[in-house]
């Protein structure tokens, strides 16, 4: 999914999300994000991003899905009550 709209990205940039249901009923989730930078300040950023970003936006996306399992949990132990 690319945004033509973009100041910064543009040819191959986009997200890609694979979900692989494991046998235990959990779910493995591997997320892909290329930023192909349009222009000087795009290839700066997706330089600086892939180099010092990386960290953080796995443990922002981490933080997600546990609290995502968290209110699933807490759904589904409501139903069985």
């Amino acid at each position: 999914m690319t945004s033509k709209l973009s100041n910064l990205w543009g040819g191959r940039s986009g997200h890609t999300y694979t979900l692989t249901r494991q046998p235990n009923g959990t779910t493995d989730v591997d997320v892909v994000i290329v930023r192909d930078g349009k222009n000087l300040k795009g290839r700066l950023l997706g330089a600086f991003l892939g180099i010092f970003g990386k960290g953080q936006l796995e443990k922002w996306f981490a933080k997600t899905l546990k609290a995502i399992e968290a209110r699933n949990y807490q759904v589904s132990a409501a139903a069985k009550a």
